[in-house]
């Protein structure tokens, strides 16, 4: 019994603390538009992906994704609408040929407004430029974080609050934990076992 207590009380200390479960958030480009141009807000946190699917089967059409946050920017690679594939249609013939662009909001860092562009292209000229946004929310699940920025998104801080998932149970379980394993080490050394008599 005291083997099952111990390992339970050691479970308890090393589980991981996690914020949400990362999500993916698809985009689709098409011949009429952009779905959704502009992703809702409180839909992504920091560590989910966005998934941007050129769909446009417009006869020689690529498309280009950009995004931009505080003067960073990074591009996708040409999106082509298919990608020709082997006779067993099992690899692609030009392995660099893509029909979509993930992105993740990495942890840490990626929280606040994204600007999104979609560039779309026939026959290598542009054609048409979508513009659209995300706004990324904080991953915020320790407890070096006491207050949320109300400037990220510019979201109001006591909506932002309400989501914040509290550690004050974690924090209590850990210390009942701690107190279960002092007392029964102090027992086992109080109680010598029959097999030393």
């Amino acid at each position: 019994m005291r083997k099952l207590i111990l390992a339970l009380v050691i479970l308890m200390f090393v589980a991981p603390v996690s914020g949400h479960e990362l999500k993916e958030y698809t985009v689709m480009v098409n011949s009429s538009g952009v779905y959704p141009a502009d992703i809702p807000d409180d839909s992504m946190k920091e560590g989910d992906s966005a998934w941007f699917w050129m769909k446009d089967s417009t006869e020689n059409a690529t498309l280009i994704v950009e995004l931009e946050k505080d003067g960073l920017m990074l591009q996708s690679p040409v999106l082509q609408y298919e990608c020709e594939l082997n006779e067993n249609q099992t690899e692609k013939l030009d392995e660099s040929c893509e029909t979509r662009f993930d992105f993740t909001f990495n942890q840490r860092g990626a929280a606040g407004h994204w600007e999104i562009t979609f560039m779309k292209y026939v026959n290598d000229t542009l054609t048409e430029t979508i513009s659209g946004s995300v706004c990324i929310q904080q991953d915020i699940h320790d407890e070096t974080h006491d207050e949320i920025d109300d400037t990220i998104c510019e979201v109001v801080e006591s909506k932002l609050s309400a989501t914040e998932p509290s550690t004050q149970p974690v924090l209590v379980a850990a210390t009942i934990s701690f107190m279960g394993l002092m007392w029964m080490f102090l027992s086992m050394k109080q109680n010598p076992s029959s097999k030393q008599h």
